[in-house]
């Protein structure tokens, strides 16, 4: 216990983060804030480009993800980087790792033919990790960090930590986004080529910190944040021709967005 207080503080940009993730994992539980390529392309809810990065699927999904945070805690404590050097690259995942995964997803769409992933929906803090992983894996990256923790498994060099975690984590939740970990290491392979060294971290921490206030703004208005509920229409005054025999629904399954309408018999039309 005493070894683990002293990495807590020791690191406490991540400890923070941890925290956090666990504080608005109840809050976020079955909410309909995925990330997918209608809703954010063509609805424009530019506001799941943050919730989704912050919310998970259930308590596994939270575990390992937690896990990863913690052992890329070790460039907080890493003397040559420190907890700035943190701070302003998690910024900068965790704005890029939205967009190339929108742009993976619209690859797969247009030049694919593939049109189901435009209601594919991802969730959850890997992206970022993800990013990380693939930084920390390039040559170019100061530190001198050799060697990283899998999920708490087993330590790899960290050139194959990105690559042996997208086969672990396949292999253990299959329901897992792979384009989602994917487009956070093409984001860390961008930061880890010097994309954005000319920025400073107070720059960088600047727009993450007024872009989350104004896509938080616009999240906490949605009401996709409102959890899943049912109500007979009998209670609501929407049943048809006052038969009841409709249902009002609010709140989401994950569905990627769309307009709502309200069909004959009282039920929710997606599109």
């Amino acid at each position: 216990m005493a070894d683990f207080l002293a990495q807590a503080q020791a690191q406490p940009a991540t400890t923070v983060l941890a925290v956090a993730l666990a504080a608005l994992f109840p809050a976020l539980l079955r909410r309909d804030v995925g990330l997918s390529y209608s809703a954010v392309v063509e609805h424009r809810e530019l506001w799941r480009c943050f919730v989704a990065q912050v919310a998970h699927v259930d308590l596994i999904h939270l575990a390992f993800n937690l896990s990863a945070l913690w052992s890329i805690g070790i460039v907080e404590r890493t003397q040559e980087l420190g907890t700035l050097y943190y701070l302003k690259t998690t910024a900068l995942l965790f704005l890029l790792s939205p967009a190339m995964t929108l742009l993976l997803y619209h690859l797969l769409i247009h030049m694919a033919h593939k049109p189901e992933y435009a209601h594919t929906s991802a969730v959850g803090y890997s992206c970022v990790l993800f990013g990380w992983m693939a930084l920390l894996s390039s040559p170019r990256h100061p530190g001198g960090i050799t060697m990283l923790p899998v999920f708490g498994l087993a330590s790899v060099p960290a050139w194959a930590t990105p690559w042996a975690s997208l086969v672990i984590t396949s292999l253990l939740i299959p329901s897992a986004s792979f384009i989602g970990h994917l487009g956070g290491m093409l984001a860390g392979y961008l930061v880890a080529l010097g994309t954005f060294q000319f920025l400073s971290a107070g720059w960088v921490l600047g727009l993450f910190g007024w872009a989350a206030l104004g896509l938080g703004w616009a999240a906490a208005r949605s009401r996709e944040l409102v959890p899943y509920i049912r109500l007979p229409s009998s209670i609501a005054g929407l049943g048809g021709g006052g038969s009841g025999s409709g249902d009002v629904e609010s709140g989401g399954s994950g569905s990627g967005g769309g307009k709502v309408r309200i069909g004959a018999n009282g039920e929710i039309l997606r599109g």
